[in-house]
């Protein structure tokens, strides 16, 4: 698995640091302190949760500092604690997902096909890898893989399956634009 993580850390080039915070801009700097502190938490206080720490991905992201947050997704998962495959997809997933956010799509398309779950969660029909499957084509601007993977969670029961066909739907709508501003826009919205 970490050889798979360091392949595409090539093949993609290093994350870089966020640029330094302007007086409008939260502090997006990633420290190696920051670092350190992270690599000690488990997955669910550095991924899933606020955390006491403003270095966590969760609280980076949440703060606007994607470049940041997929720094500190990076380096978790080559200096954290050693994670179950579902939660190397986890935080794979949203390193891409930062990444694209930051503008910097061509480096997210990798990590959302390597985001694809050799085992798919079962509660709730839940159809993570048609929905991850559907962001790399909205990614890689093939309109036919995103318009399948709609279609199919469009149809899917369960309740994250319509929440992801309404993601998916705004990729849809807004095909065009870059990934911050599909799911960001106001005029990207589905019903």
């Amino acid at each position: 698995m970490i050889s798979l993580l360091a392949a595409l850390a090539l093949q993609t080039g290093a994350v870089t640091s966020a640029p330094p915070p302007t007086a409008q801009t939260p502090d997006c700097s990633l420290s190696q302190a920051d670092r350190t502190a992270n690599r000690a938490l488990k997955f669910e206080q550095f991924d899933q949760y606020r955390s006491t720490l403003r270095s966590t991905a969760w609280n980076l992201s949440m703060a606007g500092c994607h470049a940041a947050s997929a720094e500190a997704d990076q380096d978790y998962l080559i200096h954290g604690p050693v994670l179950t495959d579902r939660q190397y997809v986890v935080v794979r997933w949203h390193m891409a997902q930062s990444l694209a956010r930051a503008g910097r799509e061509a480096e997210a398309i990798p990590l959302a096909a390597a985001s694809i779950a050799p085992v798919e969660p079962s509660e709730d029909q839940f159809d993570w890898n048609t929905y991850v499957r559907g962001v790399w084509g909205f990614l890689a601007k093939d309109r036919a893989v995103l318009d399948a993977s709609l279609a199919t969670l469009t149809a899917a029961s369960g309740g994250r399956n319509a929440i992801n066909a309404r993601a998916l739907g705004r990729l849809s709508k807004c095909f065009d634009r870059p990934y911050a501003e599909a799911v960001e826009a106001e005029a990207c919205a589905v019903d």
